[in-house]
């Protein structure tokens, strides 16, 4: 019978192959054409190998409450059986996979499914020219059924689609019955029952989605008195037809593919472009429509991977053109703007920033490009406009792997916890290190705030240079880039104290906690994991003046990189100055201070402060002499001030 059904709505809409006679209008011409299929369509129903799908054919049209015999539009006659036909297509194929789910055609206990024979296929796989057929006939009912009904700037009006558009907007009598309204709502009822037939759902959603919601959004949303119209067009519709279709809506928005449902709401709430060529200009979309389109796309947003549905949306078919970047910056902007219709801008960005973090985590190379763009600028543009939420919801979540390094209980005052549950793992700290790479390196927009934050990692990253250039890590490259990056567009006298910490002169340079270190990973990274203790006091010594030395080398290092920088020889003349301080200091302290007066607590408190200072002085020396053998003097002295400062005083041997 589904041949048979199918082969019925072929009559219908097979085309007039005679000429057209002098005289006639194309309007009479495609009324003459509609009624003489629908006469061949009866004939051909009669006949005896019909009768089985004449009689489920009377069966719908006797269920059914739309249906209207006595309509004098010959358009909506031919709309009615073709939805009739349509829809014993449609339960016809739900009963058929009923019974085939529950006993796939051929397979029985007795004869069950041999491994080298092809499964049975289930009875809603259709042929291409079967498709083909259907496709025309979804093609006649949204020309004939549904558009000729939206309302002025809903959807795409009939004339700007082709020329058979136009003939029909002549050929449609809406003030015959029944109202508009209510064929409206026929063809929009029978698209969503048919549309549980997957198969039909297919041809349906893929090609007439976008008019499928604009009848609904029509039907359930617009206002019950339009500016300008009269209460006509409306006639019959009741509140709980509206209310059904605001709900139709709802479900067919959540069931479709999400790209292709924003794409659709984006086309509605501003209009679709004309083709090339045409003529008529597009009508503005109603207020309503447009309010209406803002908010179903703001609940598409934050709804769990709107935000990768939004970008697939405008960016999906892309090459990566300069187009491209255009619109991920575009997208950008839209994401870091919140919506009129969110309920509050916490609520929105609390929803929609962790998802822009997840889009810098995808693989492919196209896509990966595309949507670091769309999430380093939507990023940037939060910090930027929006800081406070950006801190709590971006750059927070950002840096928390790093500041969990710093933040460890020591585990020499947690006796008895397994401080292996406190590691971080290789896969969040190299997504942690990667993500603040394209954040800051690629994004290249630093701020107040961006860098504040990024200084506080500082030296867990610098922590975690040191351990990859003494392993082999594909972590190495981004640090040293971070580092250098923020050491180039933080002020000067920031990163001279920040570099002095790091090298142990004026106090401990920080990074993970004591009795953690950095581990090599399994895929090439690193974790962090716990130290092994050190019960020998000279090998722990020993241990940590190799590391503070490491630790030298490493920002030394660091400084050979910068080139183009004042930063290298900043930092010599700022250790210079600092020593001929400490010089001064030191003759000071020998020629006034009279140890026999104080007392034992005094003394010792002296000595003390005397060992650390001379310690500091150490780690003052050794850092200026890994910097003089491992920087040229054109990267130290490059300004003339420095040559200037540093001469003099070397010629009277304030240095000697």
């Amino acid at each position: 019978m589904t041949t048979s059904l199918i082969n019925a709505l072929s009559i219908l809409t097979k085309p007039v192959r005679e000429t057209r006679l002098g005289g006639v209008t194309p309007q009479e011409a495609l009324l003459s054409a509609l009624q003489r299929n629908q006469v061949e369509l009866q004939e051909c129903l009669s006949a005896v190998e019909s009768e089985e799908a004449q009689c489920l054919l009377e069966e719908v049209r006797g269920e059914v409450a739309w249906f209207c015999g006595d309509t004098e539009d010959l358009t909506w006659s031919f709309v009615q059986e073709c939805l009739l036909l349509l829809l014993c297509l449609a339960r016809h194929l739900s009963r058929l996979l009923e019974a085939f789910s529950k006993s796939p055609a051929g397979l029985t206990p007795e004869k069950p499914h041999l491994p080298d024979v092809a499964p049975p296929l289930p009875p809603d796989v259709l042929s291409i020219a079967q498709q083909k057929t259907l496709g025309a006939v979804l093609q006649f009912l949204v020309t004939l059924g549904l558009c000729p009904y939206l309302a002025p700037g809903v959807g795409l009006g009939l004339g700007l689609r082709s020329a058979f558009g136009t003939v029909v907007e002549g050929a449609v009598r809406r003030d015959a019955l029944p109202p508009c309204e209510c064929r409206l709502l026929t063809t929009i009822t029978v698209f969503l029952e048919v549309s549980k037939v997957s198969c039909l759902a297919t041809l349906l959603f893929t090609r007439h989605l976008g008019d499928l919601m604009a009848g609904l959004c029509q039907l359930g949303y617009r206002p019950h008195r339009p500016e300008g119209e009269s209460t006509v067009s409306i006639k019959g519709l009741t509140v709980e037809e509206r209310k059904g279709c605001k709900q139709a809506l709802q479900g067919l928005l959540g069931r479709v593919y999400q790209p292709i449902v924003i794409k659709e709401l984006l086309v509605l709430q501003g209009g679709a472009k004309a083709s090339a060529g045409a003529s008529a200009a597009l009508t503005r979309a109603p207020p309503w429509l447009r309010r209406l389109c803002g908010q179903l796309l703001s609940e598409r947003l934050v709804q769990p991977h709107g935000v990768q549905a939004v970008v697939r949306a405008i960016l999906e078919g892309g090459i990566g053109g300069d187009s491209d970047w255009r619109k991920c910056d575009a997208v950008a902007k839209i994401l870091a703007t919140c919506p009129q219709q969110s309920t509050s801008a916490d609520s929105y960005y609390s929803q929609v920033c962790p998802q822009v973090l997840e889009l810098l985590h995808f693989k492919d190379k196209t896509t990966a490009q595309q949507f670091q763009r769309v999430a380093t600028r939507a990023v940037l543009t939060i910090v930027q406009d929006q800081p406070e939420f950006g801190q709590r919801f971006l750059l927070s979540p950002l840096f928390s792997p790093l500041h969990r390094c710093a933040a460890l209980p020591d585990p020499a005052c947690v006796a008895g916890e397994d401080v292996s549950q406190h590691a971080v793992p290789e896969l969040e700290l190299t997504r942690c290190v990667e993500d603040v790479y394209k954040i800051c390196v690629v994004g290249n927009s630093p701020s107040a705030m961006l860098l504040s934050s990024l200084g506080d990692a500082f030296p867990i990253i610098f922590n975690l240079f040191c351990f990859t250039k003494q392993n082999v890590s594909h972590l190495r490259a981004p640090c040293q880039e971070i580092l250098l990056w923020y050491l180039s567009h933080t002020e000067t006298s920031l990163a001279l104290s920040l570099l002095k910490d790091l090298c142990v002169i004026q106090k401990d340079g920080g990074g993970v906690t004591s009795g953690f270190q950095f581990s090599p990973g399994s895929e090439g990274g690193a974790t962090l994991t716990c130290r092994q203790p050190i019960s020998d006091e000279d090998d722990a010594l020993y241990e940590k003046v190799l590391g503070d030395q490491w630790r030298v080398e490493c920002v030394v290092q660091l400084l050979a990189e910068m080139k183009e920088s004042d930063l290298p020889g900043e930092l010599f003349l700022f250790l210079l100055r600092d020593l001929t301080q400490w010089a001064g200091e030191e003759q000071q302290t020998e020629v006034h201070v009279d140890m026999t007066s104080m007392t034992l607590l005094e003394l010792e408190q002296q000595l003390e402060g005397r060992v650390h200072g001379r310690g500091q002085r150490l780690a003052l020396l050794h850092t200026m002499a890994v910097m003089c053998e491992g920087l040229p003097h054109t990267l130290l002295l490059r300004k003339t001030y420095q040559n200037i400062w540093i001469f003099p005083r070397a010629l009277s041997g304030v240095y000697m």
